[in-house]
């Protein structure tokens, strides 16, 4: 005969909730004391039919059998509840995640990059691994629900994804991985949509070195955007790569005021 809790977690799943918090547990089990349900939680937890997204939130995951490999059910049907509503935290998934999303991401990306309003630890729930990274203009930055027949999570715009990886370029494995990942990008990428987010981002050193970028990648209308938007904008002459002392050999670009690595001219991208 199965506890109650295994009944209620079959039950949960059978109606498609896979997100359980501990207090809506205890309210659906009255009979059973708080030690006795931390107790049962966590033998299910060790069987794998339950998966715990951080230490603190009480938030749950029901593991379907055929998820029961990665010790938790895909992103899309925890993220945005954990994220959004336990914890009540401002996010998008960003950076090389999101270039993943838009399949501009040339290699595989282990773990998924969040963007969120407060500096986190990572998390991590089965095989998925969350790191995060802050921003305090993430209420008035662009994103889009990505959507899949398991759920859906909000993910950062083509255009925001390109500027985050350019302004985080050191931790995404460099500039020439970001070079590799806006190749990919770019045609996902439109005028209007580049506007919103540079007015959003508001960073003119992160424009100027992805104009350069696009501009090197062959995309004219859209370093036109940001040729364009920079113009009215306080600019100075900058690396390519955010606290490098400026390359040996290197090369100006007049446009944009950014000093181009010799080995990331055109003829070497």
């Amino acid at each position: 005969m199965q506890s109650p809790l295994a009944n209620l977690l079959d039950a949960s799943e059978r109606s498609g909730k896979l997100n359980l918090r501990s207090a809506d547990i205890a309210k659906a089990l009255p009979g059973i004391s708080a030690e006795a349900l931390r107790q049962a939680l966590r033998r299910q937890q060790r069987k794998g039919r339950i998966a715990r997204t951080s230490r603190g939130s009480k938030h749950w995951v029901i593991v379907p059998l055929h998820d029961a490999f990665a010790g938790a059910p895909p992103l899309e049907t925890w993220l945005d509840a954990y994220l959004s509503k336990t914890l009540d935290l401002p996010y998008y998934v960003g950076l090389l995640s999101a270039a993943e999303v838009y399949g501009a991401s040339p290699q595989a990306v282990m773990v998924t990059q969040v963007i969120a309003s407060k500096t986190r630890l990572p998390v991590q729930v089965g095989r998925h691994r969350l790191v995060f990274f802050k921003s305090s203009r993430i209420a008035e930055l662009p994103t889009r629900w990505h959507s899949t027949p398991h759920g859906r999570y909000k993910v950062s715009t083509p255009e925001l994804t390109a500027l985050d990886l350019v302004a985080r370029q050191q931790a995404v494995g460099g500039i020439t991985r970001v070079t590799e990942v806006l190749q990919g990008l770019a045609p996902e990428m439109t005028t209007e949509g580049l506007g919103t987010a540079l007015n959003a981002a508001s960073e003119p050193p992160t424009a100027q070195r992805l104009g350069v970028l696009l501009s090197q990648l062959g995309q004219p209308l859209l370093a036109e955007v940001l040729a364009n938007w920079l113009d009215n904008k306080r600019t100075r002459r900058i690396p390519l790569t955010p606290g490098h002392d400026q390359p040996l050999e290197s090369i100006l670009d007049t446009q944009f005021k950014v000093n181009v690595p010799a080995a990331l001219q055109p003829a070497n991208i």
